[in-house]
């Protein structure tokens, strides 16, 4: 057995039961995220990790550089956005005394640090084309040359690549080098967003109030029935990161004991309630909605004027299309809010947006 198959060898086996790695959640999607990471970690072929901001593209760096048997060299993270353009060859490759104004020193740079171990390149879509090339050079040889200097230097790191872009639009739009693209999306590894992880959300929250109540020396005794449903339905378009945002909110902003609606903050309190529609008048609406599709009913003129079937059969429409028209109307008469028009129609607002995705791509079909 080799030096890098001992190494992960010792490593704890994902049994499927939980968390996995600092990744806190046991939803089916996570579950499938897990089983990847734990197949791809010990080889050395680059993963390529999708996903919203916040949903732990980092995280997903640490588990696989964890687990791949190069834990005795450096995780080393380069954020191709945090970083001038004009520092950022010098960032990953090093540069030589002189090289540029204030290049007093030799030094090292990402590449060289993580000679051994995992290099990370974050945001990696926001990197210019010209340093694109000069990546697709190393990612090839693995030789880097340092800013200013003119001897090759052999290095050996596992490259792991995040963005929160659809590379192949970046690709299409001339943003994303192709050849570059095939080189790094070797295993491809997509994050779900926050919304769609179900209880996940309360598990993390919990974890949340928990570290950050014994961090601020109070005493939170967990969520009340109301707040869970509230945590539950909220879109979280920051996802994993906004989540703690909010709780590091409730915990600064109270004395502590158990978190009910009226401590969240006032944003996500009224996120289901500021339509300016009467739950009771939205709920009315939408039962009339419904009656008015009924079979037993005559069809609505809009149905009527499309039936081009023989006298006799019912106009039969695909499913996605009546869904359509039932979740567009329940949004509209919720004066927009996805939120409430979920809770009203007994989904999740996830649900939703996933399926105002699905009619997009109906459409263009």
């Amino acid at each position: 057995m080799n030096a890098q198959a001992a190494s992960s060898s010792t490593k704890p086996e994902y049994t499927g039961t939980g968390d996995f790695e600092r990744f806190i959640g046991n939803s089916e999607p996570m579950h499938n995220v897990y089983r990847l990471l734990k197949q791809v970690a010990s080889s050395s072929a680059t993963v390529f990790v999708t996903g919203e901001s916040g949903t732990g593209k980092e995280l997903c760096a640490e588990a696989l550089h964890k687990r791949s048997g190069r834990d005795h060299g450096r995780l080393v993270c380069i954020n191709s956005s945090a970083i001038p353009r004009d520092l950022m060859e010098s960032e990953i490759f090093g540069h030589v005394r002189g090289a540029f104004t204030g290049a007093v020193t030799n030094r090292d740079g990402a590449a060289i640090q993580a000679d051994g171990g995992t290099l990370f390149f974050d945001e990696i879509c926001e990197m210019s084309l010209d340093l694109q090339a000069k990546l697709l050079r190393f990612v090839q040889t693995g030789i880097i040359t340092k800013v200013g200097g003119s001897c090759p230097h052999k290095v050996d790191v596992r490259i792991v690549c995040a963005t929160n872009k659809n590379p192949l639009e970046e690709v299409r739009a001339g943003r994303f080098r192709e050849d570059l693209y095939y080189r790094l999306h070797v295993v491809p590894l997509h994050l779900p967003p926050l919304r769609e992880r179900g209880d996940d959300i309360l598990r993390i929250a919990n974890y949340f109030l928990s570290r950050i109540s014994k961090s601020e020396n109070k005493n939170f005794t967990g969520f009340s029935a109301k707040t869970q449903a509230l945590l539950l339905n909220y879109f979280w378009p920051g996802n994993v990161r906004e989540l703690e945002n909010v709780i590091y909110n409730i915990v600064v902003m109270n004395e502590g004991g158990r978190v009910c609606a009226r401590k969240l903050p006032l944003a996500l309190a009224r996120s289901q309630h500021d339509s300016g529609v009467h739950p009771d008048l939205a709920v009315s609406a939408l039962n009339q909605m419904f009656k008015s599709v009924s079979p037993h009913d005559p069809a609505p003129p809009a149905l009527a004027a499309r039936n081009e079937n023989p006298p006799g059969l019912v106009d039969i429409r695909p499913l996605w299309l009546e869904e359509k028209e039932i979740i567009e109307r329940a949004i509209e008469l919720c004066n927009g809010n996805i939120n409430m028009a979920a809770v009203h129609l007994d989904i999740s607002p996830s649900t939703i947006y996933r399926k105002k995705l699905s009619w997009k791509a109906q459409k263009a079909a």
